[in-house]
């Protein structure tokens, strides 16, 4: 990893160096460290990353999205601990195509329970 510097609002991949092999069954979900906005102004511009097993070659490194939110520059050191990861259990799900469900519509965001 080297240092990378972020103008403010500007968005980039921060590189980890870092190569790993997802067991089977499981994803890497990677995002950042409660200190990263606090102490850098960085949020992980797609919310959470996923590290499939697929992701395991000699080049697939993990590398972390951010944006600046702040009004200046910052600059993030070589080596500064900026992210985490945990891997977790994940299902196959087989898919069925359907005309028409059998339930009701629900109405989405919001919709459920009660005032």
């Amino acid at each position: 990893m080297e240092d990378v510097h972020f103008e403010a609002g500007e968005w980039k991949f921060v590189e980890t160096g870092t190569v790993i092999e997802t067991p089977e069954g499981y994803v890497l979900q990677i995002q950042p460290r409660s200190s990263t906005f606090k102490k850098y102004g960085l949020m992980q511009v797609n919310s959470v990353g996923i590290i499939d097993q697929d992701y395991s070659g000699n080049e697939d490194t993990i590398k972390f999205l951010y944006i600046n939110m702040k009004k200046e520059p910052v600059t993030i050191e070589a080596g500064t601990r900026i992210g985490q990861g945990i891997f977790l259990k994940i299902a196959k799900a087989e898919f069925e195509i359907v005309e028409n469900m059998e339930k009701e519509n629900r109405g989405g965001f919001g919709s459920t329970g009660l005032k």
